[in-house]
């Protein structure tokens, strides 16, 4: 069989195993023959639960930040504090501007007061001098007074601005949502993001060389949970053709190296009930039949690392992998012909399809890390696709906690030892 090896770039591995010792924890796996259907396959894509509105809080520069209450990944609630400002020089700035006010007002009433001596003394005078004298001193008394006027007006207008900051020392959360992040640099004036809950929609991504594929502004798209049974329905809103995504996963070799594409799609949804924010689902257009895909797939995210031989052309890749012991390790596999309609590549040596693998953009994703295995029809899994649960135990599946050389699936296998080069025995 003629073999059109297509191949990713995967430079930017580096930021997935950055991203997989971001914290340690239980880590989500899956079997390795069922992550093809949460890839690109045919009329299906890949998306993940984001969110339809992004609220800004700014920061005011001309005030210090007292106290931050939040952190990120914390949860709030529409009138949550999120942090305060500090008063002590709000309140120093008001009493002085509040004492100047009154001076000035004190030196209104001194010269209303010699502006009213001075026009009883030029009544009673005839010596054209002393006219002259007094009327200009009562002009300029009159002129002192319209700029002490001014400057009061001026200074209860700022008053006015001091106690409206100082009730608003408090800053509180608008919306109900997630901290997604906080600027203590100050690089920005928005100082916190918050993602509101619930405005929820799914982002998948588009290959151009599969823009035939039936998907387009307007499809119905049927939603699939990958930890349980529930779907959602939705209409495709939007394909940011304008924003491709960058990374270096868009090569492939054919008789010559081309650069192909990807574009963020976004999907309206009739219902969010059950969606959790970050959640990873994947979608398939209403209309269309799935293609027959031969042998074992696995989506290119899943690759945690994927070297590509000139000399030999082979291709060889790493996953994440769970352990006889339920716990996280590395492994080898080599790698056959990549669909690039579907995102997926083929397995030739080093996985089974029985095995159990991670995502290595998930938080936790690291050596030794407890799984939770994730069976997509075998059990019902939380709706919410939250995961918990000690190492080598199913999530909400109903299974007990398994003996170390048992995994979960078809029927429970033979203790499993990973050989050095990546491979395993049954």
């Amino acid at each position: 069989m003629k073999k059109e090896l297509i191949i990713g770039l995967l430079l930017a591995a580096v930021l997935l195993l950055n991203a997989c010792g971001a914290q340690s924890g239980t880590v989500a796996v899956q079997r390795a023959d069922q992550l093809a259907a949460a890839g690109q396959m045919g009329d299906r894509y890949a998306g993940m639960v984001v969110s339809d509105n992004v609220v800004e809080i700014t920061r005011d520069s001309s005030k210090t930040v007292k106290e931050l209450y939040v952190t990120v990944g914390q949860e709030v609630k529409s009138g949550d504090k999120l942090f305060s400002y500090d008063s002590d020089a709000l309140e120093l700035d008001l009493e002085k501007n509040q004492l100047e006010v009154e001076k000035m007002t004190n030196e209104q009433t001194t010269y209303a007061e010699q502006q009213e001596k001075l026009e009883k003394q030029l009544k009673k005078t005839s010596n054209q001098s002393e006219i002259v004298r007094l009327t200009l001193e009562i002009n300029t008394l009159k002129t002192t007074q319209m700029e002490n006027d001014y400057n009061i007006a001026a200074k209860n207008q700022e008053i006015d601005k001091l106690k409206e900051m100082l009730a608003n020392v408090d800053i509180t959360a608008p919306v109900d949502g997630t901290i997604r992040k906080i600027d203590n640099e100050g690089q920005t004036n928005v100082y916190i993001t918050i993602q509101q809950s619930g405005a929820y929609r799914i982002k998948g991504t588009l290959n151009e060389m599969s823009m035939n594929g039936g998907l387009m502004v307007g499809s119905r798209v049927k939603v699939y949970s990958r930890i349980s049974d529930q779907t959602w329905m939705g209409t495709v809103a939007s394909i940011d053709m304008e924003s491709p995504e960058e990374n270096q996963n868009n090569y492939y070799f054919s008789d010559s190296m081309t650069m192909s594409s990807k574009y963020p799609f976004y999907v309206d949804l009739d219902s969010v009930d059950g969606l959790m924010l970050g959640q990873h689902v994947y979608m398939e257009v209403v209309a269309g039949d799935q293609p027959d895909m031969p042998g074992l797939w696995i989506p290119e995210n899943f690759l945690a690392e994927m070297n590509y031989n000139d000399e030999s052309g082979e291709t060889t890749g790493v996953v994440w992998t769970a352990s006889s012991n339920g716990r996280l390790e590395k492994r080898s596999v080599t790698l056959g012909m990549y669909d690039d309609s579907t995102g997926c590549f083929e397995v030739l040596e080093g996985l089974r399809a029985e095995d159990y693998v991670a995502d290595p953009a998930a938080p936790g994703c690291e050596s030794g890390a407890a799984v939770a295995y994730h069976d997509q029809g075998d059990f019902g899994g939380a709706a919410d696709g939250t995961q918990n649960g000690d190492a080598g135990q199913i999530v909400d599946g109903g299974f007990d906690e398994l003996a170390d050389g048992d995994l979960p699936g078809d029927g429970m296998m033979d203790d499993v030892s990973v050989e050095p080069d990546g491979g395993s025995e049954g």
